[in-house]
């Protein structure tokens, strides 16, 4: 089976996203299956026990989210995100990926990948993904041990890595840095480019505003704003080409370079709304029944399981519409190489509206990064 060009599908998705946002259409969609993982990470805002599952409430059926998804496509829905928590951890996620399948959707898998085995990408190859995104949080078992509480992920992860590629699953890499495993950048990049995978990075690690449990992050596994902006540059510096790279290099010095694009599931926009399509063609369930414009979001909220589909998505762009990014931020000078956006403030902040200080420093600090490298690879 070949490849799926993923620059292709990107660009198609951005063309699509844009259509869908002129008339409010919910083109994407995102189910949060559940909040269990089979790994502990630091940083992880949502992961619960069985035995916190069962205090907080219910995961929804496989029914209630297959139903959902027929109401979905009614209305418009063409892209689904299926993540967790670990997906693969529900012993009902086949019903649920083979019934959402049949309805059309290009459904992508959020995935840490180690619960993958032969017989799961056979299962898979036999009716494909779109993409299946496996997050790599290190270049060794003794980081997934340290970061992810799992002596033998990385050896776990890589394996189903190599099976997904062998069976023609177009796998996409991406990576989570904290203070626990900034030094495995490279060796992350490394994996993914010996197997001709795209790999994406996130430096920037949301407070854990979801979080209803005290002690579910290690907030000292965040970078400060400073180290996130350097770990940034870093990325994009070491997984350029190196004339695509020069050419970013002397965008950003002359300050006309926009951010880097990106491989997560966000659309961004250069309005001052939302800074992207959340709540305006795309939405998040999270796995106990709330419709949130994104998954960093608390507010605004919707119930789609009570309501149905239609009123709550309704519900959704309209507090949406309300919301606006701060005005300090239209006219600064980092705007264009600046990541802001509305789910970014509120965690910040608690309001889409106020200026987030830590990301002022993040992009500064990227900046600088990013200049001190112009002048050692251009000459100044």
């Amino acid at each position: 089976m070949a490849q799926q060009d993923p620059l292709m599908q990107s660009q198609l998705r951005r063309y699509f996203y844009q259509k869908a946002a002129a008339t409010a259409l919910p083109i994407s969609g995102t189910f949060e299956l559940t909040p269990r993982c089979n790994m502990n990470c630091r940083m992880c805002y949502i992961r619960m026990s069985e035995s916190e599952l069962k205090q907080r409430g219910r995961e929804r059926t496989a029914n209630e989210w297959i139903e959902l998804g027929k109401a979905c496509v009614d209305r418009g829905m063409l892209f689904l995100l299926l993540t967790g928590g670990e997906p693969f951890l529900r012993a009902d996620f086949r019903e649920i990926y083979t019934e959402l399948k049949k309805l059309g959707l290009m459904i992508s898998i959020n995935t840490n990948a180690t619960l993958i085995d032969e017989a799961t990408v056979r299962w898979l190859s036999e009716d494909a993904p779109a993409k299946v995104s496996v997050t790599l949080y290190g270049g060794s078992n003794d980081t997934y041990r340290r970061l992810c509480g799992h002596p033998s992920g990385f050896g776990a992860a890589t394996r189903a890595v190599d099976m997904l590629k062998e069976a023609g699953i177009l796998v996409h890499i991406n990576s989570s840095y904290t203070r626990y495993n900034a030094e495995d950048m490279e060796s992350i990049v490394t994996f993914a480019r010996s197997r001709g995978l795209q790999v994406s990075a996130a430096t920037y690690m949301f407070p854990p505003v979801r979080s209803s449990r005290d002690g579910v992050c290690d907030e000292a596994a965040r970078f400060t704003a400073e180290e996130a902006g350097i770990a940034r540059a870093r990325f994009e510096i070491l997984t350029a080409d190196s004339e695509l790279l020069k050419k970013r290099l002397h965008s950003l010095h002359h300050g006309c370079a926009e951010s880097a694009p990106s491989e997560d599931e966000c659309e961004r926009t250069a309005d001052e709304k939302m800074g992207c399509m959340a709540g305006r063609a795309s939405f998040w369930v999270t796995w106990d029944g709330r419709m949130t414009p994104c998954g960093m979001m608390n507010q605004p909220v919707a119930y789609p399981f009570e309501t149905g589909f239609e009123a709550a998505w309704q519900s959704i762009i309209g507090q949406t519409g309300k919301l606006t990014l701060p005005s300090a931020c239209s006219n600064c000078s980092m705007r264009k190489a600046c990541t802001v956006c509305g789910a970014l403030c509120a965690a910040e902040t608690g309001s889409t509206s106020t200026k987030p200080d830590y990301l002022c420093r993040q992009t500064k600090s990227y900046l600088n990064e990013m200049e001190n490298a112009y002048q050692q690879i251009c000459g100044g």
